[in-house]
């Protein structure tokens, strides 16, 4: 009896199985229905979004509306069917595997049926819309990508840094002077306020910049800080930014300690300090009470849009009212723009003028409209019918009277369609946030935003987005010290990225009296909290981005605590949170994760779990992490490792090789150095720490077969002979940056072939070098950035004749032997920037550096005759800085 009723179950069990395999079948062929139908939409999207932006016909606008609505729904359903697929492959092998599939057959069974009553509601929705689509003559446009061709932005030029705010500032040179002889006047030694008054885009915080930057003003004050209020702004964050540098704050700094430290700080010293973009009168009322007056002529500059704030807080604060710009600076401004580094004089054609003047004219003065058109019309060809063309568009966000909106607007519209949702992405990022570029690109390439292009990679697609997006005056890209470049955004181009991404459901920004959309069709498909809530009162299940917190602002994970794995399509997920010790298991279940971002926890493990994520590119760590399970490292798809704590473990990757690894940063060393390491014939990026000598042979061994790295790092080494390792760089065709950590055996470098020929930025640390590294260093053609830190302990240092011929920045610190060090002349013809710290018997600033063009100098923890000797006017050696503009100087 009891091997008849186990017969009949396995029987019973198989035609299930059958049945549920017929079932499959058919609903697998809706899908690839849908995903193709899916495609051919999307092309209907583009057309039919340029159309929109042609005019304000409310019938077009509602039926773009529409067909995006049916677009996600149809995205939403590709993307459970796959999501059930998924987790389908990913269940257990073997009799137990087979049993709960059989007890959840029938749950897969109802999915399947609502998989296809979907599909089916989509093709009865889809035909309505097609049908409706021959009215409003929206043509399918096939498969090319915008309005603009993406081929275009291989020949924009993006924003360098060396063209910053100053080439932008036109028709202030007046308000200028005037507010920099108020910061320089002897006459009055009160601590007195400056206000720079203005609407957006007028250009406050360009007149500021310039006005901070001056020589004449850097020759008058001790002490510099520089704060953006944004709009969530807390006292805390404030007074940290008057704080800069890090070793002046901790993590146990309060709203009652913090002050006293601000207030000591600039007590020390004639100080200047700029609050950019104030809102609220309550901000100054707190920030006057740690702003000591001392009768030693400090002062404090503030940019803001409203009168008000500034006569509530102090109504004996100087106002300097900024007025739009005349017919010819305007014109000026905006040739500027269009044609960058070409006399305005003759630049623009006679077929041209007429639509210049037009353009400007409708600018209104407007400094940061002009820029942005400026940068519109440099995309277009010199002909009259594309300037005709950009004479004839619509703006479509002018809201509240501001002339500017409609400028931005137009630059947008003409943005292609898949570089839109790029720009949208900014208002995923806190006010006046300086971006990463290579996180940003990497989220852009987790949501699916990118193009694929023959013949390049992700990085450089998304480079050229951002360098497109650039050219067009929308975002700044900023190139940092050590070749680290980031991206900003102008705040009133965030607000329409913002306006804009609300109306398209893009993203919404939570904040506490957000209602639940669970409830909504096609909710916002990205949801931002940037503040401390107590529970998530969001419950869309189709979302595919979710941030939390932001970086500086940690908030608390009780109020996301077992509600994650309800966003089953979460694609990108960032948590910026404090007081996780254990990893969320409910990340596991979000198998169409492609970008993890954990920051500020207390980590004992990432557990095995993290292998279900098998779509997973970038994974990020920041905190403490005890252990972490080899099954990451069988994840396919991972692209960016990044582990950035001391105590992350050595990886354990066996077979499970992941080949297309690009990334791998913050590794503790170990055995995997020469078994593994080498298979990474992919690598790019590679940062290892606590490396020792057990490790240098293999490491130098594996060094050589990895072709394609472009920056290496050694990290909290114990002192390790970097001989071998360095010898192993002879044949890095690609390297750029390199930061070592060590010793050496040798006396000295060796010769400069050794390096790689392509170094941009090099780090020696601790190398104890006993003769001088410059005979070596200087010769490599494309160094720009160079730091030296326990580098050298010979007494003497050249720089030679026309060495260094690209450095642009220069550090040095705790050369404890080093007593005279010589610059020839013509040697570092581009430095801008040189530190010096801690050379304890380093006589005298060398002479030659009186012809170097520098515009940052830093002197920390020098021998007090040193700095005498440098002091303005009076000192013997003043006269080899004199020129310089920015002078920092602590004892």
């Amino acid at each position: 009896m009891a091997e008849a009723a186990v017969g009949f179950l396995v029987q019973k069990l198989g035609d299930l199985l059958v049945q549920e395999a017929i079932n499959l079948h058919g609903v697998r062929g809706e899908v690839e229905w849908l995903e193709r139908e899916l495609q051919r939409m999307q092309c209907f999207l583009k057309d039919a979004d340029a159309k929109k932006c042609q005019g304000d016909d409310e019938r077009v606008k509602n039926w773009v509306r529409d067909m995006r609505d049916l677009a996600f729904e149809a995205e939403d359903i590709v993307d459970t069917f796959m999501y059930c697929k998924l987790r389908r492959q990913q269940g257990q092998p073997g009799c137990i595997g087979f049993i709960k599939r059989f007890i959840f057959i029938f749950d897969e069974l109802i999915r399947r049926h609502e998989a296809h009553v979907d599909v089916e509601g989509i093709k009865t929705k889809l035909q309505e819309l097609s049908q409706s689509r021959l009215l409003y003559g929206i043509a399918n446009i096939g498969e090319t990508i915008g309005s603009t061709s993406h081929h275009g932005s291989q020949h924009v030029i993006p924003i360098l840094p060396q063209l910053g705010d100053d080439i932008d500032m036109v028709g202030f040179d007046d308000e200028k002077k005037s507010i920099v002889q108020e910061l320089v006047d002897i006459n009055n030694t009160n601590r007195s306020m400056i206000s720079i008054v203005g609407m957006g885009g007028l250009g406050k915080t360009t007149l500021a910049k310039s006005v901070y930057n001056d020589l004449e003003v850097k020759r008058n004050f001790h002490i510099f800080a520089w704060v953006i209020i944004s709009q969530q702004y807390t006292i805390l964050e404030i007074l940290k930014g008057i704080l800069s540098e890090k070793s002046e704050t901790s993590s146990e700094d309060t709203i009652q300690t913090l002050p006293v430290k601000v207030c000591e700080k600039l007590k020390k010293g004639k100080y200047l300090v700029v609050l950019d973009d104030v809102s609220k009168d309550d901000v100054l009322n707190e920030l006057l009470k740690v702003f000591p007056d001392v009768n030693n002529g400090s002062r404090v500059i503030i940019t803001t849009r409203f009168e008000n704030v500034v006569n509530i807080a102090d109504p004996t604060t100087k106002l300097h009212k900024l007025r739009y710009l005349n017919e010819q600076e305007s014109w000026e401004l905006f040739l500027r723009k269009v044609f960058p580094r070409q006399d305005i004089e003759t630049c623009c054609s006679i077929d041209l003028v007429e639509y210049a003047h037009q353009l400007v004219q409708r600018c209104g003065g407007l400094p940061l409209a002009l820029v942005v058109l400026g940068g519109l019309v440099s995309t277009k060809p010199q002909t009259k019918d594309a300037w005709r063309e950009v004479v004839t568009m619509k703006g479509q966000f002018v809201e509240g009277g501001k002339k500017c909106i409609e400028i931005l607007a137009l630059s947008y519209n003409d943005l292609p369609y898949y570089l839109k949702s790029c720009f949208l992405y900014f208002g995923c990022f806190r006010e006046d946030m300086s971006i990463p570029t290579k996180t940003l690109i990497r989220l852009w390439s987790a949501e699916g935003f990118l193009p694929i292009i023959n013949g390049k990679t992700t990085e450089e697609i998304g480079f050229d987005c951002l360098e497109e997006l650039a050219q067009r005056c929308l975002i700044q890209v900023i190139e940092q010290e050590y070749d680290e470049k980031y991206c900003r955004i102008h705040d009133l181009l965030r607000d329409m990225c913002i306006s804009e991404a609300k109306e398209n459901r893009f993203l919404k920004i939570y904040k506490h009296d957000t209602v639940d959309c669970a409830i909504m069709p096609n909710a916002a498909r990205r949801l931002i909290i940037f503040d401390e809530i107590e529970t998530l009162n969001y419950s869309n299940s189709m979302l595919r981005g979710l941030v939390y917190g932001s970086i500086g602002n940690h908030l608390t994970f009780k109020a996301l605590k077992g509600q994650l794995g309800r966003f089953k399509l979460l694609r990108v997920l960032c948590l910026n949170t404090s007081g996780i010790s254990e990893f969320p298991s409910e990340i596991k279940s979000l198998i169409h994760l492609r970008y993890l971002h954990l920051e500020d926890n207390y980590l004992e493990e990432v557990p095995s779990c993290i292998g279900h994520l098998r779509n997973l590119q970038t994974f990020i760590v920041d905190g403490y992490l005890k252990r972490i399970s080899d099954s990451l490292w069988t994840i396919g798809n991972l692209k960016h490792v990044h582990l950035n704590t001391s105590t992350s473990p050595p990886p354990n990757m066996g077979n499970n090789v992941p080949m297309n690894l690009l990334t791998l940063e913050g590794i503790n060393a170990g055995s995997w150095i020469g078994s593994t390491l080498p298979k990474l014939a992919n690598l790019r990026e590679l940062s290892i720490r606590k490396i020792s000598n057990d490790h240098a042979g293999a490491l130098s061994s594996s060094l050589q077969k990895l072709y394609r790295l472009t920056s290496f790092s050694i990290f909290d080494g114990d002192e390790i002979h970097l001989d071998n390792i360095i010898t192993a760089f002879s044949n890095q065709h690609y390297l750029k940056k390199l930061h070592l950590n060590g010793c050496l055996n040798r006396k000295q470098l060796p010769h400069n072939d050794v390096f790689p020929q392509q170094l941009v930025t090099l780090y020696l640390e601790d190398s104890k070098l006993e003769q001088d590294p410059m005979a070596t260093l200087e010769k490599l053609p494309c160094l720009k950035y160079l730091l030296l830190y326990n580098a050298y302990t010979g007494k003497q240092m050249i720089c030679s004749a026309t060495g260094f011929p690209q450095l642009l920045s220069l550090f040095i610190a705790f050369f404890k032997e080093l007593e005279e060090w010589k610059i020839e002349e013509k040697a570092m013809s581009c430095l801008k920037s040189l530190g010096i710290y801690d050379c304890q018997r380093l006589k005298m600033i060398p002479e030659g550096l009186k012809n170097v063009p520098l515009c940052q100098l830093n002197l920390l923890g020098m021998p007090k005759e040193f700095v005498t000797r440098i002091k303005e006017n009076t000192g013997e050696d003043w006269y080899k800085i004199q020129h310089v503009p920015n002078i920092s100087i602590s004892l």
